[in-house]
């Protein structure tokens, strides 16, 4: 069947046009769910995989009997799970959480290699203990298959977001300078993939948690938006709002073992905050913002700056659909 090339037109305020190129073979609906409104807190007793395991369960528990669907094998018996190690390892999605989540997984049915791990630079990956040491010469996490997107091979041609912001470093210049390829194993294939990201914040954006995880850390030649304040949440926003992308994202699940609210996203070990505490939402906006809460708490505390509850990212993820980040509908259930 003929693939056919579309884009979506977004305008903001500096004046510059955005574009989304994408190869697809039909248009995507995005089905909401009951559970769009919901994010979901689960207080933990401590950081070790029992309490983990506990944790998961019961929001994966929750999370199903209110959306109505099992995280089972299904057309394609595959689940993706996209980290977050671009910070280090001391600001790296918990390899306990991501133990739970492939236990909870493979209880429904998955094999451990129908689950995949996926994320940015297999450098970082190591480092944060995800994979193993190259004299080992095998790319797994405990029999789970790891994708590193800076192999290159995990790439589509047809399938990239493009901006008219340059690629840095400034200088650099390339055929395809202004596209950032998207993650092919997230879109073609996949029964679901679930996004396991860190809270930080970060310039341009102003936080960098499930939104940002799967969008700006999620494409390949994407440092061009992180310190650009004007372009950085259009991106973000419009990258989630990729149907195809958006179609397959099941939801996004934090741990706030770890969390940093001034310096991100590099890692600085003074600026973090830990909470025993998970957050589940299929609503990014609101998972976002209710990080953000957490993050201002401690800016605050420690007299520096708030960044801006009202910040674009918000606004925009609302306009595009991504979701509610306020309102009678949203509601935060706390689970013990």
């Amino acid at each position: 069947m003929k693939s056919r090339l579309y884009t979506f037109l977004v305008w903001f305020p500096i004046g510059l046009f955005l574009r989304i190129g994408l190869s697809a073979q039909g248009d995507i609906p995005i089905v909401m769910n009951p559970a769009a409104g919901i994010l979901w807190e689960h207080t933990i007793d401590d950081f070790t995989l029992e309490s983990y395991n506990r944790g998961v369960t019961s929001l994966f528990v929750e999370f199903e009997k209110l959306s109505g669907r099992r995280f089972v094998p299904g057309q394609y018996g595959r689940a993706g799970l996209k980290l977050f190690t671009s910070s280090g390892p001391g600001l790296a999605t918990s390899r306990h959480l991501v133990l739970a989540v492939i236990r909870q997984l493979e209880n429904r049915g998955f094999r451990k290699d129908q689950i995949f791990i996926l994320d940015q630079s297999a450098r970082d990956l190591r480092r944060a203990g995800f994979l193993p040491q190259l004299s080992k010469r095998r790319s797994d996490f405990h029999g789970i298959p790891v994708l590193a997107m800076d192999s290159g091979i995990h790439f589509h041609p047809d399938w990239f977001y493009e901006s008219p912001l340059p690629s840095f470093p400034i200088g650099e210049v390339s055929n395809d300078d202004r596209k950032s390829l998207l993650p092919y194993p997230l879109i073609n294939e996949v029964d679901f993939w679930i996004n396991l990201p860190v809270a930080t914040d970060c310039p341009g954006v102003g936080i960098s948690c499930s939104l940002a995880n799967a969008s700006i850390w999620n494409v390949q030649n994407n440092y061009r938006f992180i310190a650009d304040k004007n372009s950085s949440p259009v991106a973000v926003t419009e990258i989630c709002a990729i149907p195809e992308l958006r179609a397959t994202w099941a939801f996004s699940l934090v741990s706030l073992e770890t969390y940093q609210f001034i310096g991100g996203p590099r890692f600085h070990s003074l600026y973090t905050a830990s909470e025993k505490s998970l957050a589940l939402s299929s609503n990014p906006v609101l998972l976002d913002y209710h990080l953000l809460t957490k993050i201002n708490q401690h800016r605050r505390a420690n007299r520096f700056k708030e960044i801006p509850s009202d910040s674009p990212l918000f606004r925009y993820g609302k306009t595009l659909g991504l979701g509610e980040f306020s309102g009678e509908n949203v509601k935060t259930l706390n689970l013990r």
